[in-house]
């Protein structure tokens, strides 16, 4: 599986193969104070993930663009999830992917990078699993950051609440998969 690319980042899948040191910056990350009582850090999220077949963790990376200083730099982190909790999310789980453990780095949060991620998972996430239809993400009520990029990457409020324990409710958002972008000749 190759990476998925919206400018200003690319999406890049963490297999066995990933090499040592994206890895060990993705580990590094952090969802900063404000993002951590939504996200945990890829630290902890990354090694199950990883170690369940059903779960793809990949790296939110910035995308070369015209010589930009940090191309190539770990800037985020996620996982996509055949399984989760979708069939408490949709009426036919078959048909979506859950998009969970997903933020940016608090040093590179407010560029628009988490909306470019967000929208380049649905390219990803048609990669994985080209049958399904929708990507499906929760997303704290409190988290208005989350709410605003989440509806800037073409994600929508489904009606849907999850509050699988005594935090704030979640709101259940969802988009429809896309092909990744191809890229024409000569760009």
């Amino acid at each position: 599986m190759s990476a998925v690319v919206d400018a200003p980042v690319r999406l890049e899948p963490l297999t066995p193969a990933t090499d040592a040191r994206l890895l060990a910056a993705v580990l590094a990350l952090d969802p900063g104070p404000d993002q951590e009582r939504y996200c945990m850090p890829a630290s902890r999220t990354y090694p199950p993930a990883s170690a369940d077949p059903h779960r793809v963790p990949f790296a939110v990376v910035l995308a070369a663009r015209g010589g930009e200083p940090g191309a190539g730099a770990a800037v985020g982190f996620g996982v996509l999830d055949r399984r989760g909790h979708l069939e408490h999310l949709l009426d036919d789980p078959a048909r979506g992917l859950l998009l969970r453990a997903f933020y940016v780095d608090r040093a590179h949060q407010g560029r628009g990078y988490g909306a470019a991620a967000a929208r380049a998972a649905r390219g990803l996430a048609h990669a994985v699993e080209p049958a399904a239809q929708l990507l499906v993400l929760c997303v704290h009520t409190s988290n208005a950051a989350g709410l605003r990029a989440y509806g800037k990457a073409g994600f929508v409020d489904t009606g849907g609440r999850w509050q699988p324990s005594a935090a704030d409710p979640q709101v259940v958002m969802a988009a429809a998969l896309q092909p990744p972008a191809r890229r024409r000749p000569g760009r």
